[in-house]
């Protein structure tokens, strides 16, 4: 039986473990692919001292240790050595063909502004997950960077390494937790979106309608405010979804003026998001009303085709569909001026003016959900309605719509029997 080898400290070494003359340990071993690699270390275990000019560095044994558990999983070290976070964000791409062009869009800009200047050009396999803190704490300290774009930023990051681990480059995600620490220490809390009041909602409809300016959004946001539609949804209309006999509204489809993955900007239609965003929407009789005031409008001079859709409810002067920015623009416009107004009828009429909150078109989807659960609508029916894929969603707005109800319930009942 052929003796054991050992080292120059008399300690016996493993299969695969040598010592070189000049007192550094090498290990020898054959990788996933069946190719020789081979590690060095002037360092046996961790407790060896290191001598002069020696640089510290991970031991022999751990280095082991660490390459015979990848062996074990079948993690491919080599290919995480040579494949950059680029190569896997191309690749994440590349599978995710269910991506709309909007959204890949989205994505690249994303990670083409924050990451890739980062550690774009970093093998996965070399990426900790302080690296990865690091960059997001510099996108805001840095570059000013908000928190909820960093939000965005972990969103695509964490997708890229998830499909390294599932192709065994690496074994964990180093993103994972990322994204909860650098919450932790920029003490980011998710604002609660606030529904307007009913007399917020009464000034603001009454001033559009009253306005010389922004009366012809009136009908758009009427709509708005009576159905819970998304604004895509809404942009997206045409009289055929439309069935004034039956009363409901078929929702099947969202539009944006947005870039597409080319970077050119255009109307583009596409289904909602989930399932659960297909659905009917039964009409109020203000709704059915604001419907056809606008139908009866002058009707435009040249047809708008968008993917083959034609007939589009809400058009602007130009006989085109209104995109997002303008809405958004005219929707703080609307509250600007109604403030401006508020604040010098306040100052004639001594009394401390009554502002409208800054608000987006989105506000008047969440206020239609709670003006809906203030009347007890039946939840399952009200998350159909609203196209909620969970109900959590439609919970949550109606724990906090019914919480004054719930408390002058209470009240009511205070002497109606004994309890001390």
């Amino acid at each position: 039986m052929p003796a054991k080898r050992k080292d120059n400290k008399g300690r016996t070494l493993r299969n695969g473990e040598t010592q070189q003359p000049d007192g550094r340990y090498k290990f020898r071993y054959t990788d996933e692919n069946g190719e020789r690699r081979t590690v060095y270390s002037w360092k046996l275990v961790e407790t060896d001292k290191l001598k002069e000019g020696q640089r510290g560095q991970e031991s022999l044994r751990e280095k082991e240790k660490r390459i015979l558990k990848d062996l074990d999983d079948h993690i491919k070290t080599k290919n995480a050595e040579k494949t950059t976070v680029n190569d896997m964000f191309e690749k994440f791409m590349e599978i995710r063909v269910d991506l709309r062009g909007m959204t890949r869009k989205c994505y690249r800009d994303l990670f083409t502004v924050h990451v890739y200047p980062s550690i774009g050009n970093r093998p996965v396999g070399k990426v900790r997950p302080s690296d990865i803190q690091k960059m997001y704490q510099s996108a805001v300290a840095e570059r000013g960077v908000t928190p909820s774009t960093v939000q965005k930023v972990h969103s695509v990051v964490y997708q890229v390494f998830e499909i390294a681990v599932i192709d065994n480059l690496i074994r964990t995600n180093p993103s994972a937790n990322a994204f909860k620490y650098f919450a932790k220490t920029n003490d980011v809390v998710s604002k609660p979106r606030e529904a307007l009041t009913v007399e917020q909602q009464g000034q603001f409809i009454d001033f559009v309608y009253s306005s010389h300016i922004y009366s012809r959004l009136g009908n758009l946001f009427t709509v708005l405010l009576g159905t819970g539609l998304r604004i895509g949804e809404a942009l997206a209309l045409t009289w055929d979804d439309i069935d004034f006999d039956t009363g409901i509204i078929r929702i099947y489809k969202t539009m944006a003026y947005k870039p597409g993955e080319d970077g050119r900007y255009d109307y583009r239609i596409s289904p909602p998001k989930t399932a659960a965003g297909t659905r009917e929407v039964p009409m109020l009789d203000e709704v059915k009303a604001a419907l056809l005031r606008e139908r009866s409008n002058k009707k435009p001079k040249k047809k708008f085709v968008v993917e083959g859709y034609s007939g589009f409810v809400f058009l602007n002067s130009a006989g085109q569909v209104y995109t997002n920015a303008f809405l958004y623009d005219s929707i703080q416009g609307i509250v600007e001026t109604y403030n401006r107004e508020e604040l010098m009828k306040a100052n004639l009429e001594k009394r401390q003016p009554v502002y409208l909150p800054k608000m987006s078109a989105h506000i008047f989807r969440h206020t239609f959900c709670t003006r809906m659960c203030e009347q007890d609508v039946n939840l399952k029916v009200l998350q159909d309605i609203m196209g909620h894929r969970n109900i959590r969603t439609t919970m949550e707005v109606y724990a906090k719509a019914t919480r004054e109800k719930k408390q002058d319930a209470i009240k009511e009942l205070n002497g109606k029997f004994k309890i001390s």
